[in-house]
C-alpha cells in the first residue's frame, strides 16, 4: 500500500493544455511565408518520389530486356512453345 501512495505522490499532475480558439487552424497559426515553404518542400517531395518511381521502372526495364537479351537457345525456344507458336503445340 505505501509503495502505491508512494508512486502516485511521485507523479507531477498533468500540465493543462493551453486553450486554443475556436477555428484557429495550422494555417492560421502560420506566417504565409511559412506555409509557403512547407507547400514548396511537399512538392519538391513529389517530384522526387515521381522521379524515383521512373527511375526504378526504368531500372526494371533495362534489366528484363538484360536478361531476355542473355538467354539461351533453348530458354527461347521454351517461351515461344509456352505461347503457343511452336510448330508442334
Amino acid at each position: 500500500m505505501a509503495k502505491k501512495q508512494k508512486k502516485q505522490q511521485g507523479r507531477a499532475p498533468a500540465a493543462p493544455m493551453p486553450e486554443q480558439k475556436a477555428g484557429q487552424s495550422l494555417k492560421d497559426l502560420l506566417g504565409d511565408e511559412a506555409l509557403a515553404k512547407l507547400k514548396q518542400v511537399e512538392r519538391e517531395l513529389k517530384t522526387a518520389k515521381q522521379e524515383e518511381e521512373a527511375a526504378e521502372a526504368e531500372r526494371r526495364r533495362r534489366e528484363l530486356a538484360e536478361k531476355e537479351k542473355n538467354k539461351s537457345f533453348a530458354e527461347l525456344l521454351a517461351d515461344y512453345d509456352k505461347k503457343g507458336g511452336g510448330k508442334y503445340s
